[in-house]
């Protein structure tokens, strides 16, 4: 795809203002931390105390091919404290290469969605796997909660798939808007006292999150699907040379899109 920056430059966000990062991000986000960000995240999990930040953690739909450890998630988190410091974005794909009944991630990060997203005063997963790579970690209680230091995750990047795992914990669905107040609210509820950071608060959201998506494709999703599938397959074993199996009917290729 396609993608720009709108003409007006972004507004830097007052924690950020004096630490610009200038990390180079597209419009799906940071796809991986590369080689370089492999050697911080494994140096990092040797010098934390808390061993349990090793722990990885998927998207709460299970199937997306997309990870991140506890650690990442927590260097999203210490990267912001209110929404309106990432909730801004500036870039976006070109519309003209979606068709109106295109429904993928890619209708997130078009120009239509984020203003949607301001009008309906919503903070978008995309702003947040956008704008927050560029923020710098100056939360040094969050920091020090978990043995570590404000430069420690400095040097850290910060990951599309980190965001998004954070974002269902916040989100408690796969939801990609959530109103801005509701944001703080969950942000806050992943703070303990003292400002450590509360790793039961993430672990409910995350679980909420996951709970509503298995629920949501079973009874409305899908599931539903999966009986086409197995009703494909037990026909193309009872006469393999007559009807086509759900690979060779495409059958998988649409799973993908219901």
């Amino acid at each position: 795809c396609m993608w720009y920056r709108s003409g007006s430059p972004p507004r830097p966000p007052p924690a950020a203002a004096a630490a610009a990062l200038n990390v180079v991000v597209e419009a799906d986000g940071v796809r991986s931390l590369g080689e370089e960000g492999e050697a911080v995240l494994r140096t990092l999990l040797e010098k934390c105390s808390d061993k349990s930040m090793g722990d990885v953690w998927r998207r709460s739909a299970f199937w997306e091919n997309e990870t991140a450890s506890l650690l990442e998630i927590v260097n999203v988190l210490g990267r912001w404290e209110r929404c309106s410091e990432w909730k801004d974005r500036t870039i976006f794909i070109d519309e003209t290469d979606l068709r109106a009944k295109d429904e993928d991630e890619r209708q997130a990060l078009t120009t239509g969605r984020h203003q949607m997203a301001l009008r309906l005063g919503c903070g978008e997963r995309s702003a947040m796997f956008q704008n927050v790579p560029n923020l710098p970690f100056t939360n040094a209680k969050i920091a020090a909660s978990v043995g570590l230091t404000v430069d420690d995750f400095q040097a850290l990047p910060v990951t599309r798939a980190a965001c998004n795992v954070l974002f269902d914990g916040l989100a408690e669905s796969r939801s990609g808007l959530i109103p801005y107040k509701v944001l703080d609210e969950r942000r806050a509820r992943m703070v303990g006292e003292g400002g450590a950071f509360d790793q039961a608060g993430f672990r409910v959201g995350w679980a909420k999150s996951c709970i509503l998506f298995i629920f949501g494709l079973f009874f409305f999703g899908k599931a539903n699907f999966i009986w086409v599938l197995l009703a494909v397959k037990f026909a193309h074993d009872w006469q393999p040379d007559l009807i086509p199996g759900p690979k060779e009917m495409g059958l998988f290729k649409v799973w993908g899109i219901v």
